[in-house]
């Protein structure tokens, strides 16, 4: 990321006596919420998003996985006002956010911690480890198979990309509200469970066929691999779809029939 003496913040939750003058002379945008911000994150890319918390959890692994796929390399400073938010070591340790505070904060003391991280005479942001930024973003750039992530308990699609959108016939808005279940069909969703389970239990990826549900919910064959990894506090799922190649009911069918009549043709002591 190219330095810059003015940067893009975000700010979601934030208190209210916030100004779009508290941070000049940097732009400063401001979002409710950490659903309403994803919009905001993929179309001006902010330097720096500040989140104040609202509760030990909120999700904020899904997020962030979300962001880098989406391209964001800014930075990511927590505020815990109230002292909610369980394990920061952990989401620090991981780089699911890059700074934490906890308790109380006027604004002033707000606007001068977050000034002076605007005024690090470096490069605000180098790249992330490997462990983040590559598996994430690298994976979803490639763009030749459909890849999926879920949380562990498959119930919610967290993200997926372009090639996912595609095959699926839904958008990712569409996606992050549909389960495994919601995408497989169903007289194959337990037996592609039970191989996700396998790689989640021996920490390998696995590898099966399924069914999945197309555009307009028609079925298609698909090759997969899945594997489960850490972010943060939460494990991930994370599926890589391959679409097979399609073969009409009708023509496979007839190619039956075909080498059925051939083989009544083959002789006795050959067929024996």
């Amino acid at each position: 990321m190219e330095w810059k003496s003015n940067r893009r913040v975000l700010i979601i939750g934030g208190p209210k006596s916030l100004s779009q003058e508290s941070l000049a002379p940097h732009e400063t945008a401001y979002a409710k919420s950490l659903d309403s911000a994803l919009g905001i994150i993929t179309s001006s890319r902010p330097d720096l998003v500040i989140y104040f918390a609202k509760g030990k959890d909120d999700s904020l692994e899904e997020y962030v996985l979300t962001w880098l796929i989406e391209g964001f390399r800014g930075k990511f400073l927590l505020f815990d006002p109230q002292n909610k938010v369980e394990d920061a070591t952990t989401l620090l340790q991981s780089q699911v956010i890059d700074d934490y505070f906890s308790g109380p904060i006027g604004t002033a003391r707000f606007v001068t911690i977050v000034k002076n991280r605007l005024a690090q005479d470096s490069h605000f942001a180098p790249p992330r480890a490997m462990t983040t930024f590559d598996l994430f973003r690298n994976l979803f750039e490639r763009g030749l198979n459909a890849i999926f992530f879920f949380d562990d308990k498959l119930d919610r699609c967290v993200a997926g990309n372009i090639r996912a959108e595609q095959i699926t016939g839904r958008t990712l808005r569409e996606l992050r509200h549909l389960s495994l279940q919601d995408l497989c069909a169903k007289a194959e969703y337990t037996q592609t469970l039970r191989v996700i389970r396998r790689a989640g239990r021996h920490y390998y990826d696995s590898t099966g066929s399924t069914a999945l549900k197309g555009p307009d919910d028609s079925p298609f064959r698909a090759s997969f691999t899945c594997g489960v990894f850490k972010f943060g506090r939460k494990n991930f799922v994370k599926v890589e779809v391959q679409k097979e190649a399609q073969v009409s009911v009708a023509r496979r069918s007839a190619e039956e029939k075909k080498w059925l009549s051939k083989s009544s043709l083959i002789p006795v002591h050959m067929a024996r």
